[in-house]
This record gives C-alpha cells, structure tokens and sequence, in this order.
C-alpha cells in the first residue's frame, strides 16, 4: 500500500501536474524564443519561472516526492531537444570532439591554429570555428568531457545538430543522476527529502545544466555519488567518484584536503591516492609537455586574462587601477587566489577532524570564498554549491544562483559591457542572504 503521509490527495497531484506543465511551457518557450541579448525578455522570463519555483518549494509538502522527481526527469529531458540560445560553448565541445575522432589532441593546438596549419578540405570545420568563442585559446576541458565530447563527435559525424543533442542529452541524464543522489544523502542525513526540490525544479539549474550542456551538474552528480558512498563508509568507491568528478571539472580538488579532516590522515591520503590516480589515468592519453603547457596557459587565463561578475576582484582592480593607472589583472588574479589559500589553510590547520556533515559546511564555505575572490563568476558555476547548500539547510547559493543571472546584462549591449550597478545590486543581495542563512537558528 502506499505512503498516505507522502501521497498527497488526487486533487492536489492534478494540481501539480497543471502546475508543472504550465511551468515546462514557460521554460521551454524562453529557451526557443529568447536569445541572450535581449536582457529585459529574460529578466521577465526569470521572474515568471522563479515564481512558479517558490511556489513549488512553499508547496512541496502537497506534493509527492516521487512526483517532484518526475517532474525534474521531463523538464530535464524536455530541455534536452532544444538548442542553446544563451550560451554557445557547446561548439567548442563539438570542435574538440571532432579532434579527438579524427586522431588529433585537442589541447595541443588552438582553433585558429589549426585551420592555419591543417587546413582542412572540408568547410565544415571553417563555419564551426566561426561558432566557438576565443577561438585563439587552447582548451580547457578535461579528460571526461573530452570523451563526452568524443562519443558525441563519433555518432554525430559532422552533424552540428546531432552532436549538440548527444552532449546535452548525457548532460540531462547526469543531472537526473545528481537529483535521486541527493534524495539519497537528504535521507541518510535526516533531513526532509523533499527539499530536493531547492535543486530539481530550480529553472537555473536545468536551463544551464540539460539546456546549456554545462557539465556542472554532470560534476555534482559524480560528488554525489561520491559523497553518498561516503556516508557508507565505502571509502574506495567514493574515492573514484570524487577522481571522475575531477576530471569532469577540476574544482573538487579544492576540496581534497578537507576529505583529509574528515576521514583522518591515513584513509584521507588513501582517499586522495586513489582520487589523484584515476585523474593521472585519464589524463594520459593526452599527457606531453606541450599539452601540459598548453592546458596550463589555458586555466591561467581564468586568473590573468578573463574577468566577469566578480566581486572583491572589481573592488581591488578598481583600487589598483587609481594606484598603477591601468587593469593590473595578471598580478591582482593571482594574489587574490594566495589570499583565497591563505585563508583555507587557517581553516585547514584550525580543524582537526570534521564530521561528514561538517564536511558538508566547510565545502560550501570553501567554494563560496573561492568564488568571492575569483575574477570569472558565470551564473552556472554556482551550481556546484547547491548540493552542499542542500545538505547543510543554507540557502544563500539558491539566492546566488537566481540573481547571478543578473549577469546576463552584459551580452545585451552591442559591445559585451557589464553593469556594474547590478553587479553590486547581486552582491549586496547575496551578502544579506549570507547573514541571514548563518543567523536564523537552526
């Protein structure tokens, strides 16, 4: 027999599910109709999904949870059969796929060089190039989303379309993955299982996860997955996840030494070890000192060269720009990443043993602080706090992810130009979000 607790009554599931197709149609039009130009659409656009998301979260005790999975499951696979209007970093994708299927390695040579010096027969890789953003710059995707990127090349041959379709529907699947994970560890956790919904209907997370095939979901799956065999004591297993989750996006390193604090030195190392050689496995194939320099000068520019909605860094750029007279971002990124160290060393060296929900904590913070002092803050990379956002009952990061797209303002203008006063109405937001997250009791 079923739950009656967690079965809500017939009238209120027809509700729900009007509700959630009124709510698929507004998603999915935005995302055929709007480009990322036309800022005040998008805004209008936002506020009509982010209205229906509040609605569901304040509501959820209404609803099944079986049925708020189900709904996550379609809008994901919904948005999967629509092509990216807001970003167009899935030709890139498809460039390096098409490199790797034709025996080449993507991170040893840039889009403009290889037209120069191959100089293909085919027009086929003259009009992608003229799709990819800075295609004057060397890759910096790693190992797992090259193969991602790979598969997809393989079955798609030289069909843009196809391609594009593949990668985002391995995306969307991921983020399901990322969404039945989480039910997992709320209910090994103690907490409600419902507030899964912070994360499964969050219309940011789906247009720029199965919408956008930004692999940030497909690493909050791996961490999931990772995190949930954890709470298992399942140490090995964890430890290749949390090595997959690496090679997806290299940010869980971060997080390695407070892996450390929480299982104790020995099986902490024995976690890294494990963790470090699953990313030394599958860097291999496209391990030489070239590449190596190549994919190096390729992440630096995250810290020297690229800037956007940043935060204490347009406060010190500002600073540094009265005192040197110009944009001293190669020394300023830099030094605020020491800072960022500096202050995770304290934190590191102050605590000598978290619980796994500490550990939970201490990543949100860690990644939160991260972001603070980076000088490239993209709407989509807030995805990576929600789960510990989740696990840890803060929700800032849910604020975070909704007014980051805020962002957006900038492609509006005909030169890319960002609004500073909406930076600062973001930051300012977030910070009284923060202060409210850690005041309220628990």
């Amino acid at each position: 027999m079923p739950d009656a607790a967690s079965t809500p009554p017939k009238n209120y599931t027809k509700q729900f599910m009007f509700f959630v197709l009124l709510y698929g149609i507004i998603l999915f039009a935005g995302q055929l109709l709007l480009e990322r130009n036309e800022f005040l659409k998008l805004i209008i656009w936002q506020v009509l999904l982010h209205t229906g998301f509040i609605g569901f979260y304040y509501f959820k005790h209404l609803i099944a949870l079986k049925q708020i999975i189900g709904a996550a499951v379609l809008l994901r696979l919904g948005t999967v059969f629509i092509m990216p209007t807001l970003s167009d970093d899935i030709y890139r994708f498809i460039w390096d796929g098409q490199l790797i299927v034709n025996g080449n390695n993507p991170m040893l040579t840039t889009p403009d060089h290889f037209l120069v010096t191959i100089q293909p027969e085919s027009d086929y890789y003259t009009k992608l190039h003229d799709l990819i953003n800075h295609p004057q710059f060397y890759t910096c995707y790693p190992p797992l989303m090259q193969a991602v990127f790979a598969f997809a090349a393989f079955f798609a041959g030289k069909s843009v379309v196809v391609a594009t379709l593949l990668i985002k529907l391995i995306v969307g699947l991921s983020d399901c993955v990322a969404v039945l994970f989480l039910v997992k560890i709320l209910k090994k956790l103690k907490l409600s299982e419902k507030f899964v919904i912070l994360y499964a209907l969050n219309p940011l997370v789906i247009i720029e996860g199965a919408g956008n095939a930004h692999f940030e979901v497909m690493q909050v799956a791996l961490i999931c997955i990772s995190f949930y065999y954890l709470l298992l004591y399942k140490n090995t297993i964890a430890a290749v996840f949390w090595g997959f989750a690496i090679i997806t996006k290299l940010l869980p390193l971060l997080l390695l030494p407070l892996i450390v604090r929480t299982l104790g030195f020995k099986k902490g190392i024995a976690f890294c070890a494990t963790s470090l050689l699953v990313v030394l496995i599958s860097f291999s194939p496209f391990l030489s000192e070239d590449s190596i320099n190549a994919f190096s000068k390729s992440l630096n520019l995250y810290f020297q060269n690229f800037e956007f909605n940043a935060s204490v860094y347009y406060v010190a750029r500002e600073i540094g720009c009265w005192l040197k007279g110009y944009n001293y971002i190669s020394f300023i990124g830099p030094f605020l990443m020491v800072i960022f160290l500096s202050i995770y060393s304290v934190v590191f060296f102050k605590k000598r043993k978290l619980m796994l929900s500490q550990f939970a904590l201490y990543a949100l913070i860690i990644l939160s602080l991260y972001y603070f002092f980076a000088t490239t803050v993209h709407p989509w990379y807030i995805i990576n706090l929600l789960p510990f956002a989740l696990m840890t009952n803060k929700k800032y990061a849910f604020v975070w992810m909704g007014i980051a797209f805020l962002s957006y303002n900038a492609y509006g203008n005909v030169i890319f130009k960002e609004n500073f006063y909406l930076v600062a109405i973001e930051y300012l937001v977030l910070l009284a979000a923060i202060f409210y997250s850690f005041k309220k009791r628990k």
